[in-house]
């Protein structure tokens, strides 16, 4: 048998990026008035309006939603909005600058046996192949696939069981998006939307889909931003345990 774990996924540029608009709606970030604006105008497509300019409404409406979300935090919409260049030591994403000064700091490479040479600058993150919404090409990485969900497919005549996580207060790719493309993949489902627990406390929302030997598992976190295990490390564990737990094949092991 064969699995795999998926967290906070883009699966669909279209869908995980368009499906912000839904979710601030939900989460309060848009008003009601705003939302029926933006829904009447623009057709379903939150993203591309500016590919036609005679569509004035839905831009008048599109700019009221980013105004009211732009200095929203995006890995956590319960966290600061952080100066990404200068970002105050308390926030998360200050973690990224003190994280390279430690990796670049040559007594700190030393301690981890790391040749000298060997690295020329320590770096959290390879920019280079970050994603961004309409970023060209690099010359080490190619925005070639706009969605997966033809390989989410090929996963059905296998035998493989499928783990799927989003933190609930992600705005990077909003739980309202994977439950879109997961649904329209138009699997059976095998056990319906139940809270799962931490504690005695609901951590999160879960179902499960199966079709012959495959399955996929979905489930929230709630209060989890975009990097889950970040953000509720204890969590976490419990349903990727839960869940590899209930699959015979690791007896076999």
């Amino acid at each position: 048998m064969n699995g795999c774990l998926i967290v906070s996924p883009l699966t669909d540029k279209f869908n995980d990026f368009n499906s912000r608009f839904e979710f601030a709606h939900r989460l309060a970030l848009i008003s009601d008035d705003i939302y029926e604006s933006a829904k009447k105008a623009c057709n379903g497509n939150y993203i591309d309006v500016y590919t036609d300019p005679k569509n004035s409404a839905c831009a008048s409406s599109l700019q009221r939603v980013d105004e009211c979300t732009s200095r929203i935090n995006a890995g956590n919409i319960l966290d600061p909005f952080c100066d990404d260049v200068n970002p105050d030591p308390t926030c998360r994403e200050a973690a990224a600058i003190y994280l390279e000064y430690f990796g670049n700091d040559k007594e700190v490479q030393k301690a981890l046996h790391v040749r000298e040479g060997t690295v020329e600058t320590f770096e959290k993150t390879n920019e280079t192949i970050h994603y961004v919404l309409g970023k060209n090409d690099t010359e080490c990485y190619s925005y070639d696939i706009f969605s997966s969900l033809v390989y989410h497919k090929m996963l059905f005549s296998r035998n493989c069981q499928v783990l799927i996580l989003s933190g609930d207060h992600d705005f990077t790719f909003p739980y309202v998006g994977a439950e879109e493309w997961i649904q329209s993949l138009n699997l059976p489902v095998e056990s319906p939307w139940k809270p799962w627990f931490v504690n005695n406390q609901v951590a999160g929302y879960r179902m499960k889909y199966a079709r012959n030997e495959y399955s996929l598992t979905y489930g929230t976190v709630k209060g989890a931003g975009h990097s889950i295990p970040l953000y509720k490390p204890e969590e976490a564990w419990i349903i990727l345990d839960g869940w590899l737990s209930s699959h015979s094949y690791l007896s076999d092991i």
